[in-house]
């Protein structure tokens, strides 16, 4: 649909860069570049002079590098524009998701002579989920039973004072090792490329994955010293698979000292992935503010209450047994968990471009206590609540106001970990609940066989917050208020292990039919829509529904002709694929799959294929069988097609833009009839680009490891209303997806 102060807004802008860049004189693009580059920049940021001021601002930097806090100054003038000469409507239609704000962003940098690498130093997607993965629903969460399991396991009792001092404990260590964790993970991540180049694997970072300790054999072994003893000796065992013993030590020798001289990027890396940070929220973006380790708290919340724990005290460290004393004084108190004006329930459903507003209308004592609480990267919410409930439902209770890196939450058989996607991706924040998880049961196993001699001489107290604001106050914050609705569902599936005899069968008919379960997952939701029926129950229960009113009937009416032109939908499946091998500061490349034409033939290929074999063992005719084989051959290579493309995007994301010679070789052979898909398998990946197209976020974890007790997970959406469906999925140790 046509907006014609859009399209008055957009023309405006061009005119006016376009202007600017003439009269810049620009050596490096031609007159005809210059109104193409104009044109492109005035659609994605119609945001009329203010794009000359910027310009101008960029033009002047030539010859230094442009901060990172500069540019978002300048993106957040951008922004600013689009909306002041945009109505609302206008506005809310054009601006879906900050990619498009920061596509135009890269243009503006292009037409200014800059490269655009260089503004954005840990990557496109870490300065796009600061703009774009902020809100509440932009965190994902996983689940692990070990710790719940390991108190099973137990014969004595283990009071609740014990279990919550494990778990501070383990968010202490947590803290106080966060910065060499990200140094050993760094450091493994671009060894294990190396290895994988060196060796012809691609496999190898899977195959660490599977071996990668979370826990310690015994109570004195340190868990970082451990895991760097686990990684050498795969390292060496896996060189020494191709070379001698002596090849194998001269390589790692010459790994040592590469990565010396790589060590300004692994700082880079750690100041990125710090969690000892808290988030400042302003309109259009978070802020990471870095925490001292010595200012840290651990949070607590108990009976609604918020109470913060040091983790020093007097540039001392605090023990497990002055942990424990001063959580046995909130254990042993009963508070009233009573109804009222609570701050963190009101300000968690602001959204973050309005908090920075809305703290402003608080009193001096409210915002005292947010500050407190913003020196706390992690809080444990101990209010028991049902494990049976969904992981959105369990992530709902107490949970801060959102500045703050990670949540963890206790049910009756497991610990739930709510975390930012600003500060973790999905598979490291599930390795760090793995590990947590572990050192908990551990603190747990010391606590309890030194109970005779648990005593502490400094006797310590905990912070209580006071979060609660006036009925007055509440009256000034209201105007804020816009929570943010979901739906979730969850469902449990063994197809796993007929997944994997369905792959062993096509390699053994052709080796290029290398499908993973992700591929096959991918592509029966592209075509899920073709074959989806609603259930008899369902439209029952839409009938029954729309009895109950006029508003019912209409929105049962809504439902069924959506189920009706269902089969008509294309999804466009959006891909994270784990960018960190090749780069860790990378961390994720976001492709899109849409399932075009060429795609949805595969259900139409699949039955006629069936229904040809099945005619053939009725009626055992030649002509028939070989109906049969050709039509096999091109449902065959159709899906080869198809693991060859979604194989291409990790090559991309991993290495490049380049092709493999395996993957040229094999489209060297692709018959006539299917090279039109050819036209999907792109030569590069324009992020921003792919991050506009989904509509939906298609997020697998993949298997957990063997000795994991990873059990849930839910992806994180970001903020705007162009994701219509998130997938989280994640395969457990025993199978079960």
């Amino acid at each position: 649909m046509n907006d014609p102060q859009l399209e008055q807004a957009q023309r405006a802008t061009a005119i006016s860069i376009n202007q600017a860049m003439t009269q810049n004189q620009l050596t490096h693009m031609e007159i005809g570049e210059i109104a193409k580059l104009s044109e492109e920049i005035g659609r994605l940021l119609p945001a009329g002079n203010v794009i000359k001021m910027v310009f101008s601002q960029l033009r002047s930097a030539k010859g230094r590098r442009v901060s990172t806090d500069e540019s978002k100054r300048m993106m957040g003038l951008l922004q600013q524009g689009i909306s002041t000469i945009l109505d609302r409507a206008s506005y809310m239609t054009f601006y879906t998701t900050p990619a498009i704000l920061i596509a135009g962003y890269q243009m503006l940098l292009k037409a200014a002579g800059q490269d655009p690498d260089t503004f954005f130093p840990n990557g496109v997607w870490q300065f796009y989920l600061e703009f774009g993965l902020r809100e509440d629903t932009a965190r994902h969460a996983c689940e692990t039973i070990g710790f719940q399991n390991y108190i099973a396991q137990q014969r004595h009792k283990i009071d609740d004072a014990e279990q919550l001092t494990a778990c501070v404990m383990a968010a202490s260590d947590i803290l106080v090792m966060y910065n060499d964790l990200l140094a050993t993970e760094w450091r493994e991540r671009r060894l294990l490329y190396q290895l994988g180049q060196k060796l012809n694997d691609p496999r190898m970072v899977h195959r660490w994955l599977a071996l990668r300790p979370y826990d310690v054999p015994d109570e004195n072994t340190d868990y970082l010293k451990y895991r760097k003893q686990v990684f050498a000796k795969f390292e060496r065992e896996r060189l020494m698979t191709q070379m001698t013993e002596t090849g194998a030590e001269k390589t790692i020798s010459q790994w040592q000292q590469e990565e010396t001289l790589n060590e300004l990027e692994r700082i880079a890396y750690q100041r990125q992935m710090t969690i000892l940070a808290t988030l400042q929220p302003s309109t259009y973006s978070d802020e990471r503010i870095p925490i001292p380790p010595e200012s840290c708290y651990i949070g607590i919340i108990w009976h609604g209450h918020y109470h913060l724990i040091p983790i020093y005290h007097q540039g001392q460290r605090l023990s497990p047994e002055e942990v424990l004393f001063m959580v046995q004084q909130l254990t042993e108190q009963t508070i009233a968990n009573m109804q009222a004006n609570y701050l963190d329930e009101i300000l968690i459903h602001i959204p973050r471009s309005s908090q920075a507003a809305a703290r402003e209308k608080l009193p001096e004592n409210n915002k005292q206590q947010i500050e407190l609480l913003k020196q706390t990267p992690i809080l444990i919410n101990w209010d028991m609540t049902d494990a049976n409930a969904s992981l959105a439902r369990i992530r709902q209770n107490r949970r801060g106001i959102g500045d703050h890196a990670l949540t963890i939450f206790r049910t009756q058989s497991s610990l739930v970990f709510d975390q930012s996607h600003i500060f973790f991706d999905a598979t490291w924040g599930m390795a760090i609940a793995e590990i947590f998880t572990n050192l908990a049961s551990r603190h747990l196993s010391r606590l309890t066989q030194n109970r005779p001699k648990a005593k502490t001489k400094r006797k310590l107290r905990p912070i209580t917050l006071q979060l609660r604001v006036s009925s007055q106050v509440l009256d000034e914050l209201s105007p804020y208020i816009n929570p943010l609705s979901e739906i979730s569902a969850e469902s449990i599936s063994n197809v796993v292990p007929q997944i994997n005899y369905l792959r062993r069968l096509l390699i053994q008919r052709n080796a290029h039919l290398k499908l993973t379960v992700n591929d096959f997952l991918i592509l029966y939701r592209s075509i899920y829509n073709q074959v989806y029926r609603p259930s008899k129950i369902l439209i029952t229960a839409l009938n029954q529904f729309g009895q109950q009113g006029h508003a019912q009937k209409q929105a049962a009416e809504n439902a069924k002709k959506m189920l009706n032109e269902i089969s008509d939908l294309l999804p466009a499946i959006l891909i994270p694929i784990d960018a960190s091998p090749m780069n860790p500061s990378a961390r994720l490349f976001p492709i899109t799959f849409c399932p075009h034409d060429s795609w949805r033939t595969t259900l139409e290929h699949h039955q006629k294929t069936l229904t040809l074999l099945q005619t053939y063992q009725q009626e055992y005719q030649e002509a028939i069988w070989k109906k049969f084989s050709n039509e096999r051959t091109t449902y065959l290579q159709l899906l080869m097609m198809f693991g060859l493309l979604m194989q291409r995007y990790k090559e991309i994301a991993l290495e490049g833009h380049s092709f493999s010679t395996v993957t040229l070789k094999i489209l060297a052979g692709v018959p006539k009839r299917l090279q039109k898909v050819l036209r999907d398998i792109p030569d590069h990946i324009d992020l921003l680009n792919d991050m506009l197209k989904g509509t939906e976020v298609f997020s697998n974890v993949g298997r957990v490891a063997d000795n994991s007790s990873l059990w849930r997970f839910i992806t994180a959406k970001d903020d705007n209303h162009k994701k219509e469906l998130c997938w989280g999925i994640m395969t457990r140790a025993d199978d079960t997806m």
